[in-house]
């Protein structure tokens, strides 16, 4: 990623991060959080990433909301940072990553498919496509993300 992150605050077992956006809408609290999903195949272990704003008034994350910050990359790199963090307490585990618009994931797309060289070098990447999965390939439009620590 061009962009440094933010400072991230882990929690003990690194599954929830928090950092704040700074931009033109002032101080934001993004929240990055890993769910472990329940699977058919036991012996894999793969966890859901969730991100957004929280939402102080509903105590949830609202992963709907478009901050508009101009900060963008810098948040980016900071869901970056959280995902390494995350694997490298866990490195046998999958990240599941699906946005929760069509939109969001096509954004997804286009950030891992421009820092492809980067991410490839650290994690194998698959996106699922037409039902299957397969090795992430540049401009393609995946509905859905795996990665794995390499």
């Amino acid at each position: 990623m061009n962009s440094l992150p933010y400072n991230l605050e882990a929690s003990p077992h690194f599954l929830d991060f928090e950092f704040s956006s700074t931009g033109p809408k002032g101080e934001i609290r993004k929240i990055v959080r890993f769910t472990k999903m329940k699977i058919a195949d036991a012996s894999i272990e793969v966890y859901n990433i969730g991100f957004g704003d929280y939402n102080k008034a509903e105590d949830r994350i609202d992963d709907l909301i478009v901050t508009d910050n101009k900060d963008s990359d810098k948040v980016m790199a900071s869901v970056t940072a959280a995902v390494m963090a995350f694997t490298d307490q866990r490195p046998e585990i999958l990240v599941f990553a699906q946005g929760s618009t069509a939109a969001r994931t096509r954004y997804y797309n286009m950030v891992i498919a421009y820092h492809h060289t980067s991410i490839n070098a650290v994690f194998d990447i698959w996106g699922h496509h037409a039902g299957q999965w397969e090795v992430f390939k540049r401009n393609k439009p995946y509905t859905a993300i795996l990665a794995k620590r390499k």
